[in-house]
């Protein structure tokens, strides 16, 4: 089979496109043949090698959606021909954060896909059968691939953390990136207020065509104040957080009294400094928001259907262009994903 393979840590230009060995599954595990596989920030980190749990040689990407060719002789609940995406970790079931409904939290994961478990970069793969879900029936693969990773983390910040309801506001950081446009698409089809911040004038349009009520242009991260201007002067009920230290002074600024902040993501690892006497007085509630689980991937994909969410698809590109893929994510050329397909 064909397959994009990382055998060096370095620039886009290490990822071989090769024929390799088409992989058997084991007992627990599912052949599945690749239909698309969207290419995320994570696997940029992963070639460069600053992530340390990746062993080489590695097939990346774990956003995918594929269909079952073979199920090992262990599994119950996938036939050739099941349409399904991924997660891209296993929690053990077994220790303390699993046993309490956390299995985000879970440090005895295996398997986790594109690290050390070969993904999506490839036209078939070998997955745990614990890493899949069925898609609902109708449900195009190109949506689905972007499940868990690109919807999971927005929508429980949005429906999980920020409870949010019709009529409520909702800011987010970092807009224009993939999972900026599904956390405005997301709290669009609930009812909600959208206030996008972008770094640039150029993306206020598409972010307004997709969907965004309000947007910001913000070079600084000090949008507090208009975001306040904006609401009356009240705040917001949720900030979505996907930038984190570079945005999060302004983020605080525009929660109202007993708003919530979802950080989703940090850039930078940049520490910072909370005035504690205003987390008190505002009684505003700090969460940290990780990927999907099993259950929520399934939750997540009929919400997406059944709302008729359709990810924005900045590029889709052949697998042999995954270098180029590469290059272009870490240009920051794109607005919303770019989409691998064998």
């Amino acid at each position: 089979m064909k397959a994009v393979v990382l055998s060096a840590f370095g620039e886009p230009e290490v990822l071989q496109y090769k024929d390799v060995a088409r992989p058997e599954p084991g007992p627990d595990e599912v052949l599945v043949r690749i239909r698309c596989c969207g290419v995320c920030h994570l696997d940029l980190i992963l070639r460069s090698g600053k992530r340390s749990r990746v062993t080489l040689p590695r097939i990346l990407g774990h956003e995918l959606a594929a269909e079952v060719v073979e199920a090992g002789s262990e599994v119950s609940g996938f036939a050739p021909g099941d349409l399904v995406a991924s997660f891209n970790f296993q929690a053990c079931g077994r220790c303390e954060d699993c046993r309490r409904g956390r299995p985000s939290l879970c440090r005895q994961t295996d398997g986790d896909i594109g690290q050390t478990r070969d993904g999506g970069y490839a036209e078939y793969a070998v997955l745990r059968a614990g890493n899949l879900v069925k898609l609902p029936p109708g449900m195009p693969l190109e949506h689905a691939c972007f499940g868990a990773c690109v919807y999971g983390p927005p929508y429980k910040a949005i429906r999980q953390v920020g409870r949010i309801t019709a009529g409520q506001t909702v800011v987010i950081t970092g807009a224009s990136g993939g999972l900026g446009l599904a956390a405005i698409q997301i709290a669009n089809r609930l009812g909600a207020r959208s206030i996008a911040i972008t770094s640039s004038p150029a993306k206020v349009a598409p972010l307004k065509a997709a969907g965004a009520d309000e947007v910001i242009v913000s070079s600084d991260g000090a949008f507090g104040e208009e975001v306040r201007m904006l609401t009356g002067g009240r705040g917001v009920d949720l900030v979505v957080e996907l930038l984190g230290s570079p945005t999060f002074h302004g983020s605080l600024r525009s929660l109202a009294p007993g708003g919530r902040c979802a950080v989703i993501g940090e850039l930078h690892g940049t520490p910072i400094e909370i005035n504690l006497g205003l987390l008190i007085i505002k009684e505003w509630e700090l969460h940290g928001v990780q990927s999907a689980s099993r259950d929520e991937l399934e939750e997540i994909l009929r919400f997406m259907h059944e709302t008729g969410i359709e990810p924005v698809v900045w590029k889709t590109l052949p697998l042999s262009q995954a270098a180029e893929a590469h290059r272009e994510l870490a240009n920051r050329e794109a607005i919303g994903r770019v989409l691998l397909v064998p």
